[in-house]
């Protein structure tokens, strides 16, 4: 008999909202001179983000560290740079109608890899206000996804075992160190495919929510 899920766990960037669009991140390495395709190694793949991400520098120090290599020289550019980085970062509205109609059947939190440590910066900033029972962002507890470390420590904050518990992100790495752990992963793609995936699960929403 299959175990009845009791928490689901939602990472935000490249599934509540979505983060990397190719083409604007195309737009912004060519306004800065940069190769095609080199932003996302400046920005993601270098080790001060690897220690940003677990708290060991902050995020002002991580964006200190990578002026120099995005070729920005002067407060002013840095800080028009980054507005400019997350200046579409919306919420998907479905995901949002989702989470809202999941409420009060599951036990419900957020798991995201950051530079920052106020949770404000995501839940308040997005108008995720409310919808989860535990938040849980890398830099803040000094583990990142895929440490199995912050996996136990997410079951913890929910009260769930790991067979009891969906996570959905939509890093393959991510989501395979969740599954080895015997968590219910899902690697999200897209909107429609997480929905059958949640109801092959046996997971219920409110009518009308999330449909």
């Amino acid at each position: 008999m299959a175990v009845q899920i009791k928490g689901i766990y939602f990472d935000f960037g490249g599934v509540i909202a979505i983060f990397y669009r190719p083409e604007r991140f195309q737009d912004l390495a060519a306004q800065l001179s940069l190769a095609p395709g080199s932003l996302p190694k400046i920005l993601w793949h270098s080790d001060d983000w690897q220690q940003a991400q677990v708290g060991a520098i902050s995020d002002e120090e991580y964006w200190r560290r990578t002026a120099p290599r995005l070729g920005l020289h002067n407060p002013e550019a840095l800080s028009r740079f980054r507005r400019a980085v997350y200046a579409d970062v919306t919420p998907d509205p479905r995901m949002v109608d989702l989470i809202r109609g999941l409420q009060g059947r599951y036990r419900l939190g957020l798991l995201s890899n950051t530079s920052g440590t106020d949770p404000q910066h995501i839940v308040g900033r997005h108008g995720l206000d409310g919808l989860f029972d535990a938040v849980i962002l890398s830099a803040a507890v000094g583990l990142a996804k895929p440490d199995p470390a912050i996996y136990y420590l997410a079951l913890a904050r929910l009260g769930t075992t790991p067979e009891a518990t969906a996570f959905i992100d939509d890093s393959e790495p991510n989501v395979q160190a969740a599954a080895s752990l015997g968590i219910q992963a899902i690697h999200f793609t897209n909107y429609e495919t997480l929905i059958a995936a949640l109801r092959g699960l046996g997971v219920e929403w409110d009518q009308g929510e999330g449909a």
